[in-house]
């Protein structure tokens, strides 16, 4: 038992007073169930475990899956914020039973300057969690331990550098935002953060397809936030009930909050508005054929030139898209998108040969509504308002001449 406490007491200096809790709960784990926090050897708050439950309940929660909902009414864990909503949502994560606890570990790392507060109901009922930020040791039948991870040290704030699509009038239908922010953002609480606002500046109600794992590149740098499809395909139950997003001829501003904190903790540096007007919505798939191909001479490094009848999805066009030269071989080069994604260019790392050459287009490239090559994204009560079979790739040829 000793060895426990000079550990807490270690991480005091991290933690604070509930640390100190962590101690005073160790002299008596034996007698009733109890709170504690799993700390790494980098003294980092890492997971939650309940303790002090009957050994044959543990039993029967470790042949359950980690999905089961008695976990979530036995254990939980929430983060406390500004909401003024009764009850906050628990976290996403993993339940496991480790000897004689019962281990809950957040499926996001924990977030400095956040305030984590952990919830158990030995008896089975599941407890509401106030957003009031008072750390209170027992409610009724819940047992509640509260824990501040510790702010960062200060630096360069992060801040969103660009938002996708760029134009200002976008398609009743507009299935997805991207948002690009200058360092690498935490997880767990972009919805949080994230408003869609009328003419009015009132919000939206549930405009966004809220995803549990959240759509991060690998960097954590670019987030993908897609406007909720049950909204904008017809026939489908949220759009009969709720109507479209979007409504051609109105105004919006996508809000993100400077609340929302990187990955070291610090929140933006400000909060970020995009103002943009609904059009009507594009239900047409995209037509290769209506592309306009400007070849740049031989012997050049000029880019080679292709406009677009109408934006496309800006993270798919950088990607979809090559240059193949005979024999279909690939050529090296820099891709750039410009004109409100209305204009690719190709940038060839050797000079133009005169020759034929090729466009090789991924099927999967899509415009800002969901069109595909050849496959509208609409679907009517007929069937799909345009469905053409596309092969996986689409080859446009075109020549580099003297």
């Amino acid at each position: 038992m000793a060895r426990r406490v000079r550990f807490l007491i270690g991480i005091t200096a991290a933690f604070g007073v509930v640390a100190v809790v962590a101690v005073a709960w160790a002299e008596s784990a034996a007698e009733k169930p109890a709170i504690r926090f799993v700390i790494d050897k980098a003294e980092k708050l890492i997971a939650f475990e309940a303790v002090g439950l009957p050994q044959g309940r543990l039993s029967k929660l470790a042949r359950l899956d980690s999905a089961d909902e008695a976990f979530l009414q036995l254990f939980s864990v929430h983060v406390v914020t500004h909401l003024t909503s009764a009850d906050i949502p628990a976290m996403a994560g993993a339940y496991t039973v480790d000897g004689s606890a019962l281990r809950f570990t957040p499926r996001f790392p924990l977030c400095a300057g956040l305030k984590y507060r952990a919830v158990l109901c030995p008896a089975g009922t599941t407890a509401s969690v106030t957003p009031d930020g008072a750390d209170k040791p027992e409610r009724g039948n819940a047992i509640t331990r509260a824990v501040t991870i510790p702010e960062a040290a200060a630096g360069t704030p992060t801040e969103i550098t660009q938002v996708f699509p760029s134009a200002g009038t976008l398609p009743e239908n507009q299935l997805r935002f991207y948002l690009h922010f200058s360092a690498s953002m935490s997880r767990g609480e972009a919805y949080e953060c994230i408003h869609l606002l009328d003419s009015n500046g009132k919000r939206a109600e549930m405009p966004f397809l809220e995803i549990g794992e959240e759509l991060w590149d690998a960097r954590g740098r670019r987030f993908t936030l897609l406007v909720d499809p049950g909204r904008i395909k017809r026939g489908l139950k949220p759009r009969e009930e709720l109507g479209t997003v979007l409504e051609a001829g109105e105004e919006y501003t996508l809000v993100v909050d400077r609340t929302w904190r990187d990955a070291a903790g610090r929140s933006l540096k400000a909060d970020f508005r995009k103002r943009f007007r609904a059009g009507p919505p594009v239900e047409v798939a995209i037509d290769p054929a209506a592309w306009k191909i400007l070849p740049p001479p031989s012997g050049s490094n000029n880019s080679l030139i292709i406009t677009f009848p109408r934006p496309l999805d800006r993270a798919l066009v950088e990607r979809t898209i090559k240059v193949a030269g005979a024999g279909g071989v690939p050529l090296a080069g820099q891709v750039a998108i410009a004109d409100e994604e209305r204009r690719w260019e190709f940038l060839p790392d050797l000079p133009w040969k005169a020759g034929k050459y090729q466009l090789v287009i991924d099927s999967t490239l899509e415009d800002v509504a969901g069109n595909r090559i050849g496959q509208a994204f609409e679907v009517s009560d007929k069937g799909p308002i345009e469905n053409v079979e596309s092969a996986k790739t689409v080859q446009i040829p075109f020549e580099i001449r003297s």
